[in-house]
């Protein structure tokens, strides 16, 4: 597992300056308890001498879009272009075949905002038969935001949600709250833009939830869950998240989500804003805070550049029919 481990550090941190892994310990955690809704099965490629030269980790659904499954492939940086990764492709083909499934999908980062059509990973992942289904753009976020910049979109957010209060917990959501979140967060996939391909709303319930709670904790994770709530109902209308290691890493800010029964309240700005404004209170010194939105959804991007988000890498979903080939 050390060896996959530093496998995987050495490709992702390839013309990534920005790259901040986890530690091997809490990725270690990570991968040995794994969500029972989405079951992992990890391969690798050895030479003779027994040393790991790629791998790749299959994301397998059980319990939603069971036609689909979800890559990470990693080749180490000297090993390069001696047909390992080409390999594993076949290999992941062949497996995902084998599960019956009419769908994998891969992902590639390459720097800057543009269609990077001639980067080596997308001339790669189109020599093997992959097609582009959506585009993502990673951005980030220097720390710290001015405190009149997210004075101001909490000001402006609360002057458009009357009957809506914002609030902010670390580590674990209450219980009370959690079907609620869980809904919210089920519907983010099938509402978050994805071309042409269709996603059914992910199953995620509050007995995962506490589940993510745990793991998180065993590995020295920081949640802060940033919800917005309607004051008559009490029902979750909109989430967003931050998390971090305690170290002084980089923060990743995970999938922001409002309900489709309560957009129009600038909810997105004000969950995501207070939630800068408790990280730069409770956890000062992060450098930056790392998000991902595909470039149509327009409302968030959006939301992104008030905060002063800017654009690093694109992140590009590729995707194959194993059944065709």
């Amino acid at each position: 597992m050390r060896q996959v481990y530093d496998v995987g550090i050495a490709s992702k941190g390839v013309a990534r300056p920005w790259f901040s892994p986890p530690s091997y310990k809490s990725w270690l955690i990570g991968m040995r308890k794994p969500d029972a809704e989405e079951p992992r099965e990890l391969y690798g490629f050895f030479d003779a001498a027994g040393a790991c030269l790629g791998t790749t980790l299959l994301f397998v659904p059980s319990q939603d879009n069971l036609e689909k499954v979800y890559a990470d492939l990693d080749v180490a940086p000297q090993h390069r272009r001696q047909g390992i990764g080409a390999a594993l492709v076949r290999d992941a083909i062949a497996r995902v075949r084998e599960l019956g499934r009419t769908a994998l999908f891969v992902e590639t980062l390459a720097p800057g905002d543009d269609d990077r059509e001639e980067h080596e990973y997308a001339r790669f992942a189109r020599a093997h038969g992959f097609s582009p289904a959506w585009r993502e753009l990673a951005q980030h976020l220097a720390l710290p935001v001015g405190d009149d910049v997210l004075a101001r979109i909490v000001a402006d957010a609360a002057a458009h949600s009357a009957g809506y209060r914002v609030e902010t917990f670390v580590g674990r959501v209450p219980d009370h709250l959690l079907p609620g979140l869980a809904e919210l967060m089920g519907l983010l996939a099938a509402d978050a833009p994805s071309g042409e391909v269709e996603f059914e709303g992910e199953v995620v319930t509050p007995e995962r939830l506490r589940r993510m709670y745990e793991r998180e904790a065993e590995q020295g994770r920081i949640r802060l869950s940033c919800l917005a709530i309607e004051e008559s109902t009490g029902v979750v209308a909109a989430q967003t998240d931050l998390v971090f290691d305690a170290s002084l890493d980089p923060v990743v800010q995970e999938g922001t989500y409002v309900h489709r029964r309560h957009r129009g309240h600038r909810l997105g700005a004000a969950v995501k804003a207070a939630n800068l404004q408790r990280l730069q209170r409770d956890y000062p010194g992060r450098p930056l805070v790392r998000t991902m939105n595909a470039d149509t959804n327009e409302h968030m991007v959006a939301i992104n550049a008030e905060l002063g988000f800017e654009v690093v890498e694109t992140s590009t979903e590729w995707v194959i029919d194993p059944t065709n080939r």
